[in-house]
């Protein structure tokens, strides 16, 4: 297939917010952890409780498990659906009603930071995951959708939508750190964190539009079109559509898959019990997991994705891609291997050094290997199926991360923290 025009300065921009529109909202709801503990605490310590010595209720216990279980298990689905729906729902009403109901979720979120909640807490959280549930139907149709749609275009805006998700978790992880310099109070956080996510979703909405607007996006528009009609002689059914897509894509799908598989084994699930080794200080107990777990990783998993803007290495020819992705497999038992306090799990990293340079390794390996078959996927279908094709990948995806989510508990069983 022929390779699109070079996109102006103005689309790539919108790929980039779409990028981080699609994540901004869940990296905040894991950010504002201090929040959500908070509103869940036992109020009979009233404005006293203290996060660090209080007993956790099982509202608290279980808010964290219950917000992974539902977005993971609503998303792929969703992931699924999105997939299968592509050529039936046109790509605004998709994308204007995910944005649009995600800002709208989020909006919820906000109003119940300002709202006593102490008296009905159980209801708080059942409105909440209900909220999360709904957030992830939009993440996955935005997801989906705004892939299919950067495969339309040149490469660049592939790598710009794709450098847009790892974004959201630097911005995250970022006001994170901020937050604990200057002092957490937990409402005020949360209504920060939470107001950060309504505006920047209302930039996007405003941003998509325009994008619509856009003469190179009604060019890429047309030519596609044009395309279908030409080459279509007999008309296919959307399952027939589906199954052929598949079949041509599935090895970079089953790549991408196990990529999110590998990561979200480990991560955050087993990485968030690595401690310093250093004496301790302020800098082990408060900053040492937020700056280098977190922040760290992110910024590595940015620049896997920004390197293929110069870097498209293998090809996307032969099997060389999918056996070095899956040799990244080796980073589960390295990363196990790292310092942890009381773990049964041995220990034969005992310094930072050795973390940091593995987390470097993982993070941009990560997301080279994400960003590598989403840029390839379209050398494989037909203009037509550009679309279909973006969604069945991440999809793909979708399922890969279910499958590290289930794998995860597993290796916190096995690392043994006590």
């Amino acid at each position: 297939m022929e390779t699109p025009p070079k996109a102006p300065f103005g689309v790539i921009l919108v790929f980039y917010m779409l990028g981080i529109a699609a994540l901004l909202p869940w990296n905040f709801f894991i950010t504002a952890e201090t929040y959500w503990q908070y509103k869940l605490r036992n109020v009979s310590m009233g404005s006293e409780w203290d996060s660090d010595n209080a007993t956790l209720t099982n509202l608290q216990l279980s808010f964290t498990p219950t917000l992974v279980l539902i977005s993971n298990v609503v998303a792929t689905l969703f992931f699924i659906v999105t997939s299968a729906i592509v050529r039936r729902v046109p790509e605004l009403i998709r994308m204007l009603g995910s944005l649009t109901l995600s800002l709208l979720a989020m909006l919820s979120v906000t109003l119940l930071t300002v709202i006593n909640s102490d008296s009905w807490q159980t209801t708080f959280f059942v409105i909440t995951m209900v909220i999360v549930a709904l957030l992830n139907v939009c993440v996955a149709v935005i997801q989906g959708s705004t892939t299919g749609l950067a495969g339309m275009f040149h490469a660049v805006c592939m790598t710009s939508l794709l450098s847009g998700q790892t974004l959201a978790g630097i911005f995250s992880s970022l006001a994170r750190i901020v937050s604990l310099a200057v002092g957490e109070e937990p409402i005020q956080s949360g209504l920060i964190f939470f107001t950060i996510a309504d505006v920047f979703l209302v930039i996007t909405l405003a941003g998509y539009v325009y994008l619509t607007n856009t003469e190179h996006y009604k060019n890429v528009k047309q030519e596609l079109t044009k395309n279908s009609t030409v080459n279509t002689t007999t008309p296919r059914s959307d399952f027939t559509v589906y199954i052929t897509v598949l079949k041509k894509i599935w090895p970079l799908g089953f790549t991408l898959g196990l990529t999110l598989l590998i990561v979200l084994s480990v991560f955050p699930g087993v990485v968030v019990y690595v401690t310093s080794t250093m004496p301790e200080s302020t800098w082990t107990q408060i900053y040492f997991q937020p700056t280098i777990t977190f922040l760290l990783f992110n910024v590595m998993d940015f620049m896997g994705r920004e390197m293929l803007r110069f870097v498209q290495w293998p090809s996307h020819k032969g099997w060389l891609l999918h056996v070095l992705g899956a040799s990244r497999v080796i980073f589960i038992p390295l990363l196990l291997l790292c310092n942890g306090d009381n773990k049964s799990f041995p220990t034969l990293f005992n310094n930072d050094a050795y973390y940091i340079v593995i987390l470097i390794l993982f993070g941009i390996t990560n997301g080279y290997f994400i960003g590598l078959p989403f840029i390839y996927y379209p050398r494989f279908v037909e203009k037509d199926e550009l679309e279909v094709g973006g969604a069945i990948m991440v999809a793909l995806l979708g399922v890969g991360m279910v499958l590290g989510s289930l794998i995860s508990p597993a290796l916190i069983a096995v690392w043994g923290p006590q």
